[in-house]
């Protein structure tokens, strides 16, 4: 995070100054950049092409999926733009999936590496579109490090089933040097070169929905198309002229978040919203943004799932309300003369509506891998404040670049230990237990490892205890049955498998279970009664869970 004076001198001016060096010194020093950024990503993270698959998703995206698997071919492709499997419209994230099974088959390493691969590719791009938009070498390099090495950021690249992180970032970084382009000289092909790379971003993760907005910041900094020292009726003015100028993406938005929340739906994935009062959602959207602020200075503590705790106590909430209003009213302050801030700030806050969990998809309050692009906008915030400061309290050049340094083989470090946590299931959910994030999901997964490796005692066990913090979770009731099944206690697995069948009358899995059962204890006719209802939903409902 070194600060040149000519960088201090460039800051904040608009799009297109570029720092007073020769360009083969500025040739270098962003090919210099380029290649640490890359080497920073591989040092972390090239110890997942030895991982395994998890049992958790990857079995959704990969392992137990034969479109997937068949790799990619005409049917293949057509099924990518149709399925409901896992509950978004994703046609991208499965078609990068399909190639992976091409050319690498069923090896985890091949998977990893592309997910690797993505992420390097999204750091280079972070770097050189903030570079282009900003003027500014360093700070732009500051941004894209924390981005590439931050241990937050490890679930989005060490999980394979998270493809969809990576591969959207790599389109919203390209959306976002297309409009700086697009600001610089207007035109219908650019706005389009810009539209293109918002649709096949949506289509990698509906998550970039949030672009249009972030291209408004961008318009009051970096790109300075407000003027910020007119009064606030012209700057209002001017904003409400931009938005309309972004319309066509923000219909895309709409289109895009009404077909998630169709599928979300129509997978029951929202049922959970059902135990958790929409205040109580709110309560948590409050305190998780604070969370997230604190992992991003301290990262620490993080797991791949963090139950959601229902309620949180009043002094929590009303603490982290405090914290996130002082921020915001600091940035607002300073909005003019340190643009930077409130754009950083309003990036967090912004980015993070769509996965902040009003709406309860899913039985978990928060995730590290939800802070993916978000976390961008504090990186900003740090980069260009660092750099203010150290230029106001007149810190030396080489003491910023030794700090900026330590801080970031810090980070890379907390990132290369928890990238190990991810190299097969039971070290991964073994590790969310070790941490204190006990959940029915961390407790099932550990049960599906020991039945893979027929430990049946064992397995039945960790299951017995998930099914104690959820009684009506259904995938342990009907992995519990099937433990059963496997040592013939067919009696005993029957009620397990009937009551999994009331909770969820359309769980595939038991009700195939079910007539295998039947059939054993002599049932053959209602047995097939059972056969008959799972062939029928197998034609006609789409898989959106692991099993």
């Amino acid at each position: 995070m070194t600060l040149s004076e000519s960088e201090e001198k460039n800051a904040g001016r608009p799009l297109g100054h570029v720092e007073a060096a020769t360009p083969h010194t500025q040739k270098s020093a962003v090919a210099g950049v380029c290649l640490a950024l890359v080497l920073a990503c591989i040092a972390i993270y090239g110890q997942t092409l030895t991982h395994q698959f998890i049992n958790y998703d990857d079995s959704l995206y990969v392992t137990r999926n034969p479109e997937v698997q068949a790799g990619l071919h005409l049917k293949s492709v057509g099924w990518a733009f149709v399925t409901g499997r896992a509950m978004y419209f994703h046609p991208l994230t499965w078609l990068s999936h399909m190639l992976d099974c091409t050319l690498y088959g069923l090896h985890p390493w091949g998977h990893h590496l592309t997910n690797l691969l993505f992420h390097a590719a999204a750091s280079v791009l972070l770097f050189l579109v903030l570079r282009m938009l900003t003027g500014t070498l360093w700070r732009s390099a500051a941004v894209a490090a924390l981005f590439a090495v931050h241990p937050l950021h490890v679930e989005s690249v060490a999980w394979i089933a998270e493809r969809k992180d990576v591969l959207s970032a790599c389109f919203w970084m390209l959306a976002l040097g297309a409009y700086g382009l697009y600001a610089r000289r207007s035109g219908a092909l650019r706005y389009a070169a810009v539209t293109a790379a918002f649709v096949l971003g949506l289509m990698s993760k509906p998550m970039v929905v949030t672009l249009p907005f972030v291209l408004l910041l961008l318009d009051y900094w970096p790109l300075e198309r407000m003027d910020r020292d007119v009064p606030f009726r012209s700057m209002a003015r001017r904003t409400l002229w931009l938005a309309g100028e972004k319309l066509p993406l923000f219909v895309v938005t709409v289109l895009s978040c009404a077909s998630t929340m169709v599928m979300q739906a129509g997978a029951n994935n929202l049922a959970f919203s059902a135990k958790v009062p929409f205040g109580a959602r709110c309560a948590n959207a409050v305190v998780v943004y604070v969370i997230y602020l604190v992992k991003t200075v301290w990262p620490f503590g993080l797991a791949v799932y963090y139950p959601h705790p229902i309620t949180h106590p009043l002094w929590q909430v009303a603490g982290a309300a405090v914290i996130l209003a002082a921020i915001t009213l600091f940035c607002l302050r300073h909005a003019r003369r340190r643009p930077y801030l409130a754009v950083g700030w309003l990036w967090y806050l912004g980015t993070l509506v769509p996965v902040i969990e009003l709406v309860q998809a899913g039985a978990f309050s928060h995730a590290d891998r939800y802070t993916y692009l978000p976390s961008i906008g504090l990186f900003i915030m740090v980069a260009w404040g660092m750099a203010d400061l150290a230029s106001l309290w007149r810190v030396p050049a080489r003491a910023v670049a030794a700090v900026s340094c330590a801080a970031l083989s810090a980070l890379t470090v907390c990132a290369g230990v928890q990238t190990s946590y991810w190299r097969d299931s039971a070290t991964l959910f073994r590790h969310a237990l070790a941490v204190g994030q006990k959940s029915s999901t961390a407790l099932h997964s550990l049960a599906k490892v020991a039945m893979d490796q027929q430990r049946y005692e064992e397995a039945k066990t960790w299951l017995k205890e998930a099914l104690e913090l959820d009684p009506e979770y259904v995938m342990a009731l009907n992995n519990l049955a099937v433990c059963l099944i496997y040592q013939g206690q067919y009696e005993q697995a029957e009620p397990l498998l009937r009551k999994a069948l009331e909770i969820d009358p359309q769980y595939l899995s038991a009700l195939t279970n079910m007539s295998g059962v039947l059939n054993q204890l002599g049932r053959s006719q209602e047995a097939g009664t059972y056969a008959k209802r799972a062939a029928e939903l197998s034609r006609t409902r789409p898989v959106t869970v692991n099993e």
